[in-house]
């Protein structure tokens, strides 16, 4: 047993009475969504299209924390924090790239296990990744820091196709466990199948108190188009937003199932339920999920409310009122806290969070917290409701009121130092407590690129100068073609002729576009037809397929304007412009962008006749 975990568990042992513990302690179900933006909670309001029957019954059987923060905006510095209650950056699991979970530190089921629980653990657990000594630096399963090394019982540990498993689905246990199971059906079916067979375990000992994590791997990519979820979203939408709408409802329904198995256990008065998000929602191109944050700034990765504000729900039928929204902020760590005192337990000065039940039962009218922290990569960041002071590296800091509708995009900064000055000294006393000491990582170029995107425009770098490659103009540039300029126009000339021929297009690197973007072509050709435009932005090391908006290429004599929108999320840095394969004689005269709150971009090449 580890030396830290021996001194906590031994005097445990000699301070309580486990059958005192046993009577009154009750059931604790924690869920934990993947990358579930915070919009995708209908009872936000933020969306329509949002179905989430289940989830909102259980929002208005407890509580709805409208507040409700996480530790990290990253999973695996998220996970370690809501599964230990103490801060991450205590231990050093300071992003998904410090794994895994040191074994020395305390857990939530390690603790419960003292107070007689049962622990269980399905679905993404990420906690025991981490790179060997030997080997390339990429991130693997190290199965010495597997769910069942950190105090759970029974376990169903994996994200979509393969699952190390204390148990089958059936219920009976595996003799060589961990045993590498495989499934092919739709992860989110299997992982709630998981935490069905582990209750169904629990139902012939009613009186044993159980623990079980419930981590779904979703609406996480990869992305999938689930039925019979798929069909009842909104065909008009996004096909990545429906799929994530889909994943989402699938969860839901999970809920209902959940709660359904624990009316039959006649548990379900006794049962304590959280439901949170592991981080906000990613929104590039690329990496989007179809899941949405608004109206919240930023976006997974970032210690703005985009990043670190999610889904936070909790009930306990008979035990927290009834549709209460809870408006002071709370943070992933409360769980543990919560959950250790409801089990009788002593306190325990590592644990971070708060029990939250005084504050719900309105035995404690103060707020949970007098301010929450945060260190992530090049970011950190304290909340002292309604203030947040964040600090990117050493570049910038900013002062936000987050109380306000689009406070993270207005800098208070200048207008109140005195209140900076004093979320600054309370962040670098914290700062000080943590496994390593002192301020954020130095500044990290994708920090700079999520602050650019969605906080401060000037800290997008100035576009380079256009090279000048031979039939440039410009700074347009023609690929399998050339580019000739007339009195009247651009012309655009192919290379070759016949089906063997290179599609021909233009394209303009050297771009920094806000999105999204509109561009006004004015065109006329010969014989026109079906277009693309094409884009790239910053987060983007190439042009990717979902990156295309098609367009008519006007035919005729005449000059014709036509505009496009381009749903770019980030800043445009590189853009193409692809005619039909049979298009002829294609001319341009002028070309515009017009980015988010920002002055045109135009390119003149020639005067209509």
């Amino acid at each position: 047993m580890e030396p830290l975990k021996a001194v906590f568990l031994f005097a445990l042992i000699g301070w309580i009475s486990l059958p005192a513990c046993l009577s009154a302690a009750p059931n604790v179900l924690l869920i934990y969504s993947d990358d579930h933006g915070w919009a995708d909670l209908a009872l936000q309001g933020a969306d329509p299209d949002v179905r989430t029957p289940n989830l909102d019954q259980l929002a208005h059987d407890g509580v709805r924390f409208s507040r409700g923060y996480v530790s990290a905006p990253q999973c695996v510095p998220s996970r370690a924090g809501v599964i230990t209650g103490t801060h991450q950056n205590r231990f050093g699991v300071d992003d998904n790239h410090k794994g895994p979970l040191p074994l020395e530190v305390l857990t939530l089921p390690e603790r419960l296990k003292q107070a007689g629980y049962v622990t269980g653990m399905c679905g993404k657990w990420h906690l025991d990744l981490g790179s060997k000594k030997e080997g390339p630096r990429t991130l693997r399963v190290l199965p010495d820091h597997m769910p069942h090394r950190h105090g759970f019982d029974e376990y169903w540990r994996g994200e979509l196709r393969q699952y190390y498993a204390s148990h089958g689905l059936d219920g009976k246990p595996f003799e060589d466990a961990p045993k590498l199971v495989s499934d092919d059906r739709f992860r989110i079916t299997v992982q709630t199948e998981a935490a069905l067979s582990f209750l169904d375990r629990r139902a012939a000992k009613p009186e044993v108190p159980w623990f079980l994590y419930l981590a779904w791997y979703a609406p996480h990519v990869p992305l999938e188009s689930p039925e019979p979820w798929f069909s009842k979203t909104p065909d008009h939408l996004p096909k990545e937003r429906r799929q994530a709408l889909a994943m989402i409802a699938a969860m839901d329904d999970g809920i209902g199932r959940l709660r359904t198995k624990l009316k039959e256990m006649g548990v379900e008065k006794n049962t304590l339920i959280f439901f949170i998000g592991d981080n906000g929602a990613p929104l590039k191109r690329g990496a989007w999920n179809g899941s949405l944050n608004a109206p919240l700034i930023g976006e997974k990765g970032m210690l703005t409310d985009g990043g670190v504000r999610v889904p936070f729900v909790a009930a306990w039928p008979g035990k927290i009122p009834p549709r209460k929204v809870y408006e002071q902020p709370v943070m992933n760590l409360d769980v543990a806290a919560t959950a250790v005192a409801l089990a009788g337990l002593p306190h325990d000065q590592a644990l971070d969070g708060v029990n939250l039940m005084p504050h719900l039962l309105g035995e404690n009218k103060t707020a949970p917290h007098e301010a929450l922290f945060w260190r992530w990569r090049s970011q950190a960041a304290v909340l002292e409701h309604p203030w947040k002071l964040i600090h990117l590296g050493d570049k910038e800091s900013y002062l936000f009121d987050v109380s306000q509708p689009g406070g993270e995009t207005e800098n208070l900064l200048a207008k109140h130092p005195e209140i900076a000055a004093r979320l600054d000294a309370k962040l670098k006393a914290w700062s000080q407590e943590l496994h390593r000491p002192g301020a954020a990582e130095p500044l990290h170029p994708q920090d700079v690129v999520f602050f650019a995107d969605h906080v401060d425009a000037k800290l997008a770098p100035a576009p380079p100068l256009a090279a000048v490659e031979p039939g440039g103009v410009q700074g347009w540039l023609c690929r399998n073609g050339t580019l000739e300029t007339t009195d009247t126009g651009l012309r655009i000339v192919p290379q070759g002729r016949g089906t063997k021929a290179a599609r021909v297009f233009i394209t303009r690197p050297g771009l920094s576009v806000a999105g999204p973007v509109e561009i006004t072509l004015r065109a006329r050709a010969k014989k026109g037809g079906a277009a693309r435009v094409s884009w790239r932005t910053k987060a983007e090391s190439d042009f990717l397929p979902a990156n295309e908006s098609p367009f008519q290429w006007p035919a005729g004599e005449v000059w014709q304007e036509l505009k496009v929108l381009l749903p770019i999320q980030g800043r445009l840095i590189h853009l193409r412009i692809t005619p039909g394969a049979e298009a002829a004689d294609l001319e341009i005269q002028s070309i515009e962008l017009k980015g988010k709150n920002e002055a045109l971009t135009h390119w003149e090449f020639g005067r209509a006749p």
